[in-house]
């Protein structure tokens, strides 16, 4: 019996060992074939008991088993050639307690040593040292470590979102907005009135237009405060002098001149009545 134990080590390297070869070449063998004996020799002394040690071998009933030739006796000549280079001995594999596992107690099976396992790996978390919430050098020196992370740093998707958002916000923020400047001397609330009027119309304010109001504004004989009092009064978003004056007598008018398709009747003599179809 094996106690327990169904298996052996099988070391790497074995195949292309070169004592195999010379074992092969002693006893007119292959490589295979000794590779062959040499691991029915191992099976058996790990299936023994004690292990190790394989007894008696039937070389005939190994010769039919890898149908080695009838008229050869192939698996002795590799025994000897093996005992020759001092592998086997006494009906035993040498150096076995050497190279095999040496945990052959009946009780020793695979829930006893995952419980030892288990053990080993409690003791020594109980051991473990606690760890230290104390700064480490680098930190109480005041140097933060290359491979430190920001714990306040934003995470990459969030940070590429608020790089979009803040994006958005800029180009809306990019609206042209009238400087303090070109409304000197205005009272506040009309210049406030007067920016609702332009925004309403979607009409940015500009040097220019607040120029071309002015120097309306001085044809009307009126301030440039005047002129934009008069638009948010009237809703428009610009200023001509010729809205407010007539002119031939310079007295006020409604505002821009309207004109359609029905204008011009004021001018027409009806006293004169039709005349070829058309009123003269």
């Amino acid at each position: 019996m094996s106690n327990g134990i169904d298996w052996f080590r099988w070391h790497h390297g074995s195949v292309t060992d070169p004592k195999f070869q010379l074992v092969a070449r002693r006893s007119g063998a292959s490589v295979p074939d000794v590779l062959a004996v040499w691991a029915f020799l191992l099976e058996s002394a790990s299936a023994a008991s004690p292990r190790g040690c394989y007894g008696d071998i039937d070389t005939e009933a190994v010769d039919c088993l890898f149908n080695f030739p009838p008229a050869e006796t192939r698996t002795a000549d590799i025994i000897a050639a093996l005992e020759d280079r001092r592998m086997l001995a006494d009906g035993c594999i040498a150096e076995w307690d050497k190279r095999q596992t040496k945990r052959e107690r009946a009780e020793d099976s695979s829930a006893d040593r995952v419980a030892a396992h288990r053990a080993r790996k409690a003791a020594a978390a109980a051991t473990a040292p606690a760890p230290s919430l104390a700064p480490t050098a680098a930190f109480a020196d005041g140097v933060t470590p290359c491979n430190a992370s920001n714990g306040t740093e934003t995470p990459r998707e969030e940070k590429s979102r608020e790089e979009k958002i803040q994006t958005k916000s800029k180009t809306k923020d990019k609206s042209p907005s009238a400087p303090d400047d070109l409304f000197l001397g205005v009272d506040p609330q009309v210049v406030i009135d007067f920016k609702a009027l332009r925004a309403k119309h979607k009409a940015p304010i500009t040097k220019t237009a607040i120029d071309g109001i002015l120097r309306e504004a001085d044809k009307a004989g009126t301030s440039l405060e005047g002129a934009l009092r008069i638009c948010c009064e009237r809703g428009w978003r610009g200023f001509k002098a010729d809205w407010v004056l007539q002119p031939s007598t310079g007295s006020p008018r409604a505002g821009p001149q309207l004109t359609s398709r029905h204008s011009g009747f004021e001018n027409i003599n009806y006293s004169e009545g039709i005349e070829n179809g058309r009123i003269t």
